[in-house]
């Protein structure tokens, strides 16, 4: 079903995902739950004392290592991207979403069973006009060789370019390019899975990172290639866009523009994401409150 994404949508009826967390390894559950109009995507912990809660905004992201981590008071989520890149994908600008752990199931390591759960949940029109900007001037962010680049798109639309280059014989020089909607989406990226180098898991476990990590949820890459078959050619530069459709979601309103990114990953894509609310807030498209949030 493709929606009207002028106007505001929530699920039609709450939905239960549980897995392993990728990074804590520990195992989790949560529910995506309907909300009212203009409430925002806002995450609640259930363990905690109070439910304390925060809403899914670019300000209160407060680490991008390996994932992308919000936290307000003692709510603190990891690992939000594909969960949100799944919503923003499927047009769900309002909900609560109950976890009893600190990060987020990482599944398959994609963001499939997000948007499986939201088709089955259903979506329910609201009745309220939603808010979109179109961005009319570039925004750039970059750290020497990384970028990322938003321009305004004359067919108001959200449109990706993203080139990335790991120097390794099988992650090469790689390039995806076109408009991205739900369609695009669900066809082309949802099933894009995040993925590492079999040289880098030692040091990342030896962080804390990872200890969840596993050829079930993510593509691991060695050097006589995948250790499991990929699902695109160019599976990682396609996760790579779902990452960056998840963090720029975080903007907290539905926008058109062209990005470009060239090497990038979650600090950009949240950088960026903090100049496009910002250029919003500052021409009073959005205001700086969200209902929701306690």
């Amino acid at each position: 079903m493709r929606l009207d994404r002028s106007t505001q949508w929530t699920l039609a009826h709450a939905i239960t995902v549980e897995g392993v967390a990728l990074h804590t390894g520990e195992h989790v559950r949560l529910e995506i739950a309907p909300a009212p109009p203009d409430h925002g995507i806002v995450f609640h912990r259930t363990d905690l004392v109070g439910e304390p809660s925060v809403a899914a905004l670019v300000e209160h992201v407060v680490d991008t290592t390996l994932s992308t981590t919000i936290a307000a008071g003692p709510a603190r989520v990891q690992t939000i991207e594909h969960l949100m890149a799944a919503l923003w994908a499927t047009g769900v600008c309002n909900a609560d979403i109950f976890v009893d752990g600190p990060e987020l199931p990482i599944l398959d390591g994609s963001s499939r069973y997000f948007i499986n759960a939201v088709r089955s949940a259903g979506r329910l029109e609201q009745g309220r006009k939603r808010t979109v900007v179109h961005f009319d001037t570039p925004l750039e962010v970059s750290r020497h060789d990384r970028s990322v680049l938003l321009m305004p798109n004359p067919d108001q639309r959200v449109e990706v370019t993203c080139v990335v280059d790991y120097r390794h014989p099988h992650a090469g020089a790689m390039l995806f390019e076109g408009p991205v909607d739900e369609d695009v989406f669900c066809h082309e990226l949802a099933d894009a899975r995040t993925f590492c180098f079999q040289s880098d898991v030692e040091a990342m476990r030896r962080a804390g990172l990872a200890r969840g990590g596993s050829l079930d949820n993510a593509v691991i890459i060695g050097d006589a290639g995948p250790l499991r078959p990929l699902r695109f050619r160019d599976e990682p530069v396609r996760h790579k866009v779902l990452d960056l459709v998840g963090d720029l979601a975080l903007v907290g309103f539905d926008w058109t523009g062209t990005v470009v990114a060239a090497k990038a990953g979650h600090p950009l894509h949240v950088e960026l994401a903090s100049a496009m609310r910002a250029w919003a807030l500052s021409r009073g498209l959005v205001h700086a409150t969200r209902r929701g949030e306690k």
